[in-house]
């Protein structure tokens, strides 16, 4: 169990994550000391009874662990990080909502001070009938002018406190803009997140329905990604993610949405667009991936590249979207089962085919 005595001290938890990875034999890479660190600090309970359970059971820490321990600190971080930008989107919103109100208080405010005004004025209109006397005529002037002078002022405090209202739900807009972009996209790549895909999948399927239009869905994975952040590392395994999310980027358009699934997973939604045109982009997402080369900035090494394996399905009326997710799920593992770096199509009707590629495992 980790100690909560130094569990405000970020100095004490380091130094005490080292002396715990040295005391495990665990290597000391920065993924490993992420995990270590997180356990200690108590901020992801699952963390905290994963790694329990392999100290009380006296198991090794070996490499698959570790990195099942680091993608779950991971995830957790991602996490947090929707949830940052979730309450940054409330927030936002909700002083806009304030904003509105001051504004509609002003106009209450600028349209009561309007109507003392037009009081004054038939006030004023009654007082001049039949009066003869001067100095009562120029002190009822007096009067109007000085009531007019109020008004002009109240006026112009209006306008500024408008305008500084305005400028101010300007840039809640924008903020609530930003917010709600950040909160549907992925952190790492700046596709749609997993949040996103599933609103934009149900949108997809409704309009299908309602306007009898094909609606086709892709499913991508990185072949042998884990053997490559195995050996290459975590970082140069994010690189990979956002090589592939900018192929994607680049093979999609129009209506077309690319999303982060999950992990090595990537999605590509495709209204409009029937079974055979949804296999085309998919080849031209397989062979643009296929393409490109993996180097190591820091030493110009070369790495080769990385491969897709996909499925395509196209949604049929009816059905549940977790049953064209899964068949198109199957379609992908269906090509990952016959060689990888291909797509495998689920047809309307029973069966599957293969179309295109190549077996490069």
């Amino acid at each position: 169990m980790p100690s909560s005595e130094n569990s405000d001290n970020p100095a004490k938890l380091a130094n005490s994550a080292l002396v715990r990875m040295v005391a495990q034999d665990i290597p000391p890479t920065p993924e490993n000391y992420t995990v270590w660190y997180t356990y200690l600090s108590g901020r992801d309970p699952d963390i905290v009874h994963m790694i329990d359970q392999i100290l009380g059971a006296g198991t090794t820490f070996t490499e698959e662990r570790c990195t099942a321990l680091y993608l779950r600190c991971k995830a957790f971080t991602d996490s947090e990080l929707e949830d940052d930008r979730e309450a940054a989107f409330v927030d936002a919103s909700a002083n806009l909502g304030k904003s509105v109100e001051s504004v509609m208080s002003l106009l209450e405010e600028a349209g009561a001070g309007a109507a003392r005004y037009g009081e004054t004025l038939a006030d004023v209109g009654g007082a001049l009938r039949g009066v003869d006397d001067g100095d009562r005529v120029r002190q009822i002037v007096s009067d109007l002018v000085s009531e007019t002078q109020r008004m002009a002022e109240q006026n112009q405090s209006v306008n500024e406190r408008l305008e500084q209202s305005n400028q101010e739900i300007a840039e809640l807009e924008q903020r609530i803009t930003d917010a709600r972009r950040e909160a549907m996209s992925d952190s790492l790549t700046g596709l749609n997140n997993r949040r996103s895909f599933d609103e934009q999948l149900r949108r997809g399927a409704e309009d299908s329905a309602t306007n009898q239009t094909p609606l086709s869905l892709l499913m991508l994975d990185i072949d042998h990604f884990k053997a490559f952040n195995d050996t290459h590392g975590h970082q140069l395994g994010d690189e990979v993610l956002r090589l592939v999310a900018r192929c994607l980027t680049e093979c999609t358009k129009g209506r077309d949405i690319a999303a982060r699934y999950g992990g090595e997973e990537f999605a590509i939604i495709l209204p409009d667009t029937d079974i055979e045109g949804a296999i085309a982009i998919a080849e031209q997402v397989r062979e643009t991936v296929n393409n490109k080369k993996i180097v190591r900035k820091s030493t110009g090494e070369s790495l080769g590249g990385v491969s897709l394996s996909g499925g395509v399905a196209q949604y049929m009326d009816g059905e549940s979207l977790e049953e064209l997710i899964e068949r198109a799920d199957s379609g992908l593992y269906k090509a990952k089962n016959d060689g990888r770096n291909r797509i495998a199509v689920i047809e309307t009707e029973p069966g599957l085919r293969v179309v295109g590629g190549t077996n490069r495992a």
